[in-house]
C-alpha cells in the first residue's frame, strides 16, 4: 500500500506488517527563471514550482505509477529522488536514511539500492562502451567482480532480460531500441537494487515492443520483490504495471490511491479527464474534454493548480491551498468538490 506520507501512519492496520521502503515528505524544487539582477528588479522574482510539497510512501514489492501530462513534474520528482537534482526542501527517507542529507561520499551505498531506467536508452548508454562494459562497471563498482566472474554475471543478466550472450560484445548503436532498453534494465539490476525508478521507459518504443518491456518489468519485479516508481503519461500503462497511482498536475499531487479505485472511481476532475482521454472502441457517454493548455507553474496563484481548466471550480478553489485528504481507505484527493 502507498499513501501520501503526510497522512501515513506506520501503525495503521494496513501497514502493521511493514514499513515503507521510501517515504517522501514535502519534496520541493523551484527553478528561478528571473534572469539578471536588473530584470528581477524591474519584473520581480519568477519561480517555476516544478515540484511543490509532494508526499507519498512506497512499500516493498509494490509499484507506484506517477502519472500526468508533460510538464507536470514527474521526471523532476524522479531526479530529485535519485539526487540527480538538488531538492530545495523535503525529506526522502530511503531504507531508514534521508537520502537528501547523506554526504556525497556515502551516496554509493544509496545508489546501489536505488537505480534509474531512463526514457531514452540511446542517450543514457555510453555509445563508446560495449554492453559488457556498460553492465560490468556496476558489478565491479558494487561487488568487486572482475574477469571471468564478471563476464559470467553479465551474461546471466542479459539472459534475464531476454538478450543473448552475443549482445555483450555489441555497442548500443548496433542494437534496436527495445534491445537498448533491455540493456538499461540489466544495468539497473546489476547492483541488486531495492527500488527502481523507471522514467517513461517505454514511451520511445514501438507499441509491440512496449508490451514486451512492460511484461519483462513485471516479471523482474515479482522475481526480485522489487519496489518501483514508474513514471508515465499513459493511464493504460499504469493500469498494467502499478499497484498504486499518483496523479500530478503542475507540480502538485492531485490524487493518489489503489490502481483499481483510481481507474474505476476517480475523485479528482483531472484524473477523470485523463481517463476519458484514453482511446476506447465503441465509446458511449459524455466526454470530459479539458479546455486550455497545461499550466506552467510559473509564480502560480493561490489555490488549486487545476482550477483554471476545471469544469467544477468554485470561488473557494482559488482562495487558498487545497489539502490532500483521505476520502476512503488509502484513497486521497486534493479537491474541494469531492
Amino acid at each position: 500500500m502507498i499513501q501520501p506520507a503526510s497522512a501515513a501512519n506506520p501503525h495503521d492496520k494496513s501497514h502493521a506488517d511493514s514499513a515503507p521502503i521510501l517515504s517522501v515528505r514535502g519534496l520541493t524544487k523551484y527553478f528561478d527563471v528571473s534572469g539578471s539582477v536588473v530584470l528581477r528588479l524591474f519584473y520581480g522574482k519568477k519561480l517555476i514550482k516544478a515540484v511543490d510539497h509532494v508526499s507519498f510512501n512506497v512499500f516493498r514489492g509494490k509499484t507506484l505509477a506517477l502519472v500526468g501530462e508533460s510538464g507536470s513534474g514527474k521526471s523532476t520528482t524522479a531526479r530529485l529522488l535519485a539526487r540527480l537534482l538538488a531538492a530545495d526542501a523535503g525529506e526522502v527517507v530511503f531504507l531508514g536514511r534521508d537520502a537528501l542529507k547523506v554526504p556525497a561520499r556515502e551516496m554509493k551505498a544509496i545508489r546501489k539500492e536505488l537505480q534509474i531506467v531512463f526514457q531514452d536508452p540511446f542517450a543514457s548508454l555510453n555509445p563508446r562502451m560495449k554492453v559488457e562494459e556498460l553492465i560490468g562497471r556496476s558489478l565491479t563498482l558494487h561487488f568487486g567482480l572482475r574477469g571471468e566472474t564478471r563476464n559470467s554475471k553479465v551474461v546471466s543478466l542479459l539472459e534475464q532480460v531476454g538478450l543473448s550472450p552475443e549482445h555483450a560484445g555489441r555497442f548500443p548503436n548496433e542494437l534496436s531500441g527495445g534491445q537498448r532498453q533491455r540493456v538499461s534494465i540489466a544495468r539497473a539490476l546489476a547492483s541488486e537494487p531495492s527500488l527502481v525508478l523507471a522514467d517513461e521507459p517505454v514511451s520511445s518504443l514501438d507499441v509491440s515492443i512496449q508490451a514486451q518491456v512492460l511484461q519483462l518489468l513485471q516479471e523482474l519485479k515479482l522475481r526480485y520483490h522489487l519496489s518501483m516508481i514508474f513514471i508515465t503519461h499513459d493511464l493504460s500503462v499504469a493500469e498494467y504495471i502499478a499497484d498504486q497511482v499518483a496523479v500530478m498536475y503542475s507540480g502538485k499531487l492531485m490524487e493518489i490511491g489503489p490502481v483499481d479505485q483510481i481507474l474505476q472511481r476517480p475523485l479528482h476532475p483531472y484524473t477523470t479527464a485523463l481517463l476519458d482521454a484514453r482511446p476506447k472502441l465503441n465509446r458511449r457517454g459524455a466526454w470530459h474534454l479539458l479546455q486550455g493548455e497545461p499550466v506552467i507553474p510559473l509564480n502560480p496563484p493561490q489555490g488549486c493548480r487545476f482550477a483554471a481548466r476545471c469544469p467544477l471550480r468554485i470561488a473557494a478553489c482559488t482562495e487558498g491551498d487545497i489539502p490532500i485528504v483521505e476520502k476512503s481507505p488509502g484513497h486521497h484527493v486534493a479537491c474541494l468538490r469531492v
